[in-house]
């Protein structure tokens, strides 16, 4: 008969499901292999000795043995009169040996073993027992090992801390006896955390006792004089055994050299040399010279007493070139900075060639013309880029001031409704004036004009235009030469323009050079006279003022005149003619000064109530152009017998004044009983104002618009412009960062051998190597240099190497991109953090390796360290110096049995083919020294952002670098250069099945970033702020150990929040904390920037199997003033 069970079946819930499911697999979440965990302890010789003891374990075992050996007498050899113990016991040797070898941690050992029995037992009095025993076996043995310590020579100086120590440690020992012989509960007792601690201490204590015999016995071993024959003959037996026990325990290293290196004949790796960078420093007015290939340079002598030398790998050419400048610039997200690298450069201190700290440059379009020399009145200027509309507060505006640079203002400069840059430069500015280096600072602009510099506050994108309009407006000018036929007028006065008795003819000359600069121009004046002299000037202009022609001034003024045409009548109190001194025709001289004839005048005044005035835009509709300007500028002079242009005549031109009429009715009124005089024009004020327009189109030249210059602000220089179809706003600067190096006494032809000693791994290895163009400067132009005319070591600026090249034919005499008279070299790169850090660049420099010049086998045993190459081996005369700026590198020392013995195991083991986690890990581990630690991750995809842990076929390989011991912990980080992540994809591609498809890729990183009140402990004169910072140190060496040390590297586990609060909570300088939160950060996979926050998670868990918590340096800890 069967019987049948019947189970229930009970439903199974989602959530039961849910809650025991884990996306991580277990065979993911081991640490991977490290270098130091590669080597199997079986593979050491040393792993099994067949004789394991050592010389005081023979003392002790002749001390020992010596009990149970017979004396014998001379006169009695039958009867045994005592034993060997004398001989042996009270040697000074044996004594050391018994207390160093009496096995206190054995006493220690048995009474945890009880303590840790106690929940086990209640039986009081057999525990008293034990523990009593215990203490009472240690308190004897003690004392026959310090009755025996009494007996040692006073020479031996242990002796007196051995006896010294004595009595402390006795009443030690009775207190402990008696307080357990006393105790009722022995069981209370030993549960009681004082008692232990003491107990501890004084175990401690013994210990350190009895190990401080180790060095003394050590002594008499090797140079102790007071031996006795008999034990100086046994312990010469001792040594004698060592040999045979050396031999005996080499078995295990004569069975592994058998087997790997005469079996599989398996032989060591042989030593590589390594290599040192020389400086030649070429004797004074010596030519360049060779040092041909195999030149031997003289380097000491190494750690074995043999001589040291090292041999030039190639020829090389030595002149004079000397590295005169080291500059940089860069772009950043808000603007241009630049950096003199030079005071930095061979300093043995890295620094970036693109630091954040580099101070800020001007970069932008500088506009130097004739059109900006406006010396006073209010200065208006107006431009437009074609039809582009540029907010005016995102630049910067300067114009050369009369003695620094004037900054348009915030105020003073707007976005007109027709969308053109108002820029207005008040009158009470001072005149704007030719560019000057000596009082413009930054770059010697070679110009004779003023300018206009616009700089974008921001890095702004490209903005090219076809054309450019330029308004100048200028109202109120009043820095005008006025002369009339009788002086210099001062038109700060009122003064008389026609004399103290006008007639026709009579005038007075307004000289403006600004304005007769400007080709185009279009001037009016406003003029205000004397109303009590508004008399004078009685009707109309008549219709001999208006007409067309030409007539000459008849009373020796000179100035031709011609009538103003096209302007209506205007109700005027006097008649007045202009003249305006352009074109030469005659030069006569009469009355005061001398003029020449002119053949074009035209100019408005309008007269209000016996007042010259000017009515805004009323007057500039028929105003004077200037057609003719003058061909350079010069200060405002009064005119002589050789001036040829830049004034204007006005002149008197009426019937009334015709003759010497105004004389003889002033002396007809003169003669009245009650005169009334006829009063002479008073001119009261002048000021002058005039504008003009210009568009200058660059697909085509126009010798009819006033000069125009363009010039490119650059960070170390500047650049002249010829704009044929467009203009640049700002310089094309297409790479993010650029580094130039100008050489000094360079010809063409000359060969440059630099030296760049980088700090290598000091770029960011999350991104792809930069990429390096190589320019050279000449005649203002940069050139590409070619690849394949560039010998690069530095793997675009990732190692220490040398850079050679050809100097091409150049000219930069006149350049004025950079400073002038050296051959500039430019390095342009595209991402900045992409290269290495500098830690010097060096001129002459060439590479040696080291050569066994003497045949005496001498290989690569250690680094030859800095300065210690400094001659040839064979003087040179051409060679005034020879230096080591740096240790040497490259070198590998010849592999050792252990290693060859790791090597070949796992050789044997994985036969060169990656199929297992286990083969991969060793391949890349042995095939890379520079990889510390590498996890694989079988059935694992990882690229791309695609993140599975079950993608049969998939493999991927987290390697981990060496510790650098980097002195920043917030720079360096345990990550690869992407350069050696494709090396090690590559090897391991030869390694692997064809069909596996490989991911290589960084350690995740992941900050924990720390927030919580602290009350420090009520310190007189604590530093908070140091509190403070050791808080945060503590808290980043909890969590990222390796940054601070040379502990291994480990990816993160999961951290509890109660054993944070407890590292803070054991500092010795906090009382208490509050508000203890934790935020878990996610970083970028380039950069450190954070792309996720865990706020105030309950546990820290790592997000992936192969995640680095790094140091942070944002932690929120704030000081707790008051008690809560």
């Amino acid at each position: 008969m069967y019987s049948r069970i019947i189970w229930k079946k009970e439903p199974i819930l989602k959530s039961d499901i849910m809650e025991n499911c884990s996306s991580k697999i277990s065979i993911h979440q081991g640490t991977g292999t490290t270098q130091n965990a590669r080597f199997l302890s079986a593979l050491q010789p040393t792993y099994f000795l067949l004789e394991e003891r050592e010389e005081i374990d023979y003392v002790v075992l002749a001390q020992r043995m010596s009990n149970y050996l017979h004396y014998f007498n001379e006169s009695d050899s039958t009867i045994a009169q005592s034993d060997w113990s004398p001989f042996f016991a009270w040697e000074s040797t044996a004594v050391l040996a018994q207390i160093f070898k009496w096995n206190i941690e054995d006493y220690e050992k048995k009474y945890e073993n009880i303590r840790k029995s106690v929940p086990l037992t209640n039986d009081n009095e057999e525990l008293k027992k034990q523990v009593g025993k215990i203490f009472g076996k240690i308190q004897k043995d003690f004392i026959s090992l310090t009755d025996k310590a009494e007996t040692l020579d006073h020479h031996i100086s242990v002796k007196e801390f051995l006896l010294s120590s004595k009595t402390a440690i006795e009443i030690q020992l009775s207190s402990f006896i008696s307080k357990i012989s006393d105790e009722n509960s022995i069981i209370t007792l030993l549960q009681s955390y004082q008692f232990n601690k003491n107990i501890q201490n004084l175990f401690g204590l013994l210990l350190y006792w009895k190990n401080s015999t180790e060095k003394a016995f050590t002594q008499q071993l090797e140079s102790y004089p007071s031996h006795t024959p008999h034990y100086a003959l046994f312990l010469a037996f001792l040594k004698l055994l060592g040999i045979a026990k050396n031999y005996l325990n080499d078995f295990t290293k004569r069975h592994l050299d058998f087997y790997y290196k005469d079996i599989l004949q398996l032989l060591p790796q042989k030593a590589q040399p390594d290599f040192v960078h020389l400086l030649i420093e070429p004797a004074v007015n010596t030519d360049a010279f060779l040092l041909s290939k195999n030149t031997i340079f003289s380097a000491g002598k190494n750690s074995l007493g043999k001589n040291k030398f090292y041999a030039s790998t190639s020829d090389q050419a030595i002149n004079s070139v000397k590295i005169k400048s080291f500059l940089s610039h860069y772009i950043n997200q808000n603007s241009w900075k630049k950096t003199d690298l030079f005071p930095l450069n061979a300093t043995n201190t890295p620094f970036s060639a693109f630091s954040p700290s580099s101070e800020n440059t001007e970069t932008g379009l500088l506009l130097a013309s004739p059109l900006f020399y406006m010396k006073g009145g209010t200065r208006i200027i107006t431009l437009k880029f074609d039809s582009q509309i540029l907010n005016p507060n995102s630049f910067d505006f300067w114009i050369t001031g009369e003695k620094k640079w004037i900054k348009i203002t915030q105020e003073n400069k707007e976005l007109t409704q027709d969308k053109y840059i108002k820029l207005i430069i008040p009158a009470s500015e001072k005149a704007i004036v030719p560019f000057n280096k000596e009082i413009h600072e930054g770059e010697a602009i070679e110009t004779l004009h003023p300018i206009l510099k616009i700089i974008p506050k921001n890095n702004t994108e490209q903005i090219d235009c076809k054309t450019l309009e330029i308004g100048i407006t200028v109202t109120g000018l009043k820095n005008l030469i006025v002369a009339t036929d009788t002086g210099v007028a001062d038109i700060n006065k009122p003064f008389k323009p026609f004399g103290d008795f006008p007639k026709n003819g009579n005038g007075f000359i307004i000289g403006c050079n600004e304005f007769f600069l400007k080709k185009g121009a279009a001037a009016s004046f406003s003029i205000e006279s004397d109303a009590a002299s508004s008399y004078a000037f009685a009707g109309t202009l008549n219709s001999p003022i208006l007409s067309n022609t030409i007539s000459l001034a008849q009373t020796g003024n000179n100035f031709a005149q011609n009538k103003i045409s096209g302007i209506q009548s205007v109700s005027l109190n006097t008649n007045l003619s202009t003249t305006v001194n352009n074109l030469i025709s005659q030069t006569f001289v009469g009355s005061f000064f001398a003029y020449k004839r002119l053949v074009d005048s035209s100019l408005l005044f309008e007269m209000k109530k016996g007042r010259f005035i000017n009515e805004g835009n009323k007057a500039f509709n028929s105003i004077y152009t200037n057609n003719t300007p003058v061909k350079e500028y010069s200060e405002d002079e009064i005119p002589d017998n050789k001036t040829v242009s830049g004034y204007i005549r006005i002149q008197l031109n009426d019937p009334k004044y015709e003759g010497e009429k105004f004389l003889q009715d002033y002396i007809k009124a003169a003669k009245q009983e009650s005169p009334v005089l006829p009063k002479v024009p008073v001119i009261q004020s002048l000021a002058m104002n005039y504008s003009l327009t210009q568009k200058y189109n660059f697909n085509a030249s126009d010798d009819a618009l006033n000069p125009l210059e363009f010039y490119h602000l650059l960070p170390f220089g500047y650049e002249k412009l010829r704009p044929n179809s467009s203009l640049s706003l700002i310089p094309d600067l297409p790479q993010k960062g650029e580094i130039y190096i100008g050489f000094e006494n360079a010809q063409p032809g000359n060969g440059l051998s630099v030296l760049f000693q980088m700090a290598e791994g000091t770029a960011n290895p999350r991104k792809e190597p930069a990429k390096i163009s190589w320019e050279y400067l000449s005649d203002n132009q940069w050139k590409p240099i070619d690849s394949y005319d560039i010998g690069d070591e530095t793997l675009g600026l990732l190692q220490s190497g040398i850079i050679n090249i050809t100097v091409p034919h150049f000219d930069n005499s006149q350049t004025v991109v950079l400073p002038k008279n050296l051959f500039w070299l430019k390095i342009s790169v595209n991402e900045l953090d992409r290269i290495c850090h500098f830690v010097g660049i060096h001129e002459q420099a060439l590479k040696a390796v080291l050569f066994d010049f003497e045949n005496n086998g001498s290989g690569f045993l250690e680094v030859t360290p800095e300065e210690t190459v400094s001659k040839l081996y064979q003087p040179n005369p051409f060679v005034k110096k020879v230096k080591q700026p740096y240790p040497s590198f490259g070198g590998k020392k010849q592999e050792e049995d252990t290693q060859l013995y790791q090597r070949s195991s796992e050789r044997l083991r994985h036969k060169q083919r990656a199929i297992t986690s286990w083969d991969y890990e060793r391949l890349i581990l042995q095939e890379f020294p520079e990889v510390y630690r590498v996890k694989c991750l079988n059935h694992y995809r990882y690229d791309s952002g695609n993140i599975s842990n079950v993608s049969a076929g998939y493999v991927t390989l987290i390697p981990v670098a060496k510790s650098l011991n980097a002195s920043n912990v917030w720079e360096w980080k345990p990550l690869l250069s992407l350069s050696t992540l494709q090396r090690i994809k590559n090897r391991i591609m030869g390694w692997c099945s064809p069909h596996v498809r490989l991911c290589i890729k960084h350690s995740v990183l992941e900050k924990i970033q720390i927030g919580c009140k602290v009350k420090y402990k009520d310190i007189p004169g604590a530093d908070i702020r140091l509190y403070a910072k050791m808080l945060a140190e503590t808290i980043n060496r909890y969590i990222s150990p390796w940054a601070y040390s040379d502990i291994d590297i480990d990816f993160a586990k999961k951290i509890e929040l109660s054993s944070l609060i407890q590292l803070i909570d054991n500092q010795s300088f906090v009382d208490y904390i509050i508000d203890f939160k934790v935020n878990h950060l996610i970083l970028d996979d380039e950069e450190n920037t954070i792309i996720k926050t865990m706020a105030d998670v309950k546990e820290i868990v790592p997000q992936t199997d192969y995640t680095l918590f790094i140091p942070n340096d944002t932690h929120e800890i704030k000081e707790l003033k008051n008690n809560c």
